[in-house]
């Protein structure tokens, strides 16, 4: 007799992004995600609490790569709990499904993306 197997859904996966948000941060992001994104599927989740807001070009410039990603079929999503974050997303994201404590209780992997603007790379 068969019996159909369930495939596993992969557990979803936080970006923590920590410290001064600005151009070099943002390609970080991007360039995490697609890999994440890609190879494992599932749900990224971007968790920007630790971030020094400098200025809303960068926030936009996140919440487009996140859309992108959207776009693409890709299930990303910013986690939007601040009030300038919440402006961003409803700017900038439409129709981005909840993150729930749920969501969050499955998570297994955080991935940290940390930039400071003190140090600059030569």
């Amino acid at each position: 007799m068969y019996a159909p197997q369930s495939e596993p859904v992969p557990a979803p996966v936080i970006i923590h992004l920590i410290g001064i948000l600005d151009a070099d941060l943002v390609a970080a992001f991007g360039s995490a995600e697609r890999e994440l994104g890609t190879v494992r599927g599932g749900t990224v989740l971007v968790d920007v609490r630790d971030v020094a807001l400098p200025a809303e070009t960068e926030m936009d410039a996140l919440a487009a790569l996140v859309a992108a990603a959207r776009r693409e079929g890709r299930d990303v999503r910013l986690d939007a709990r601040g009030l300038h974050w919440k402006r961003v997303a409803k700017k900038n994201l439409s129709a981005q499904p909840r993150i729930d404590a749920q969501l969050r209780s499955y998570v297994r992997r955080t991935v940290i993306l940390a930039h400071s603007g003190r140090y600059k790379r030569r």
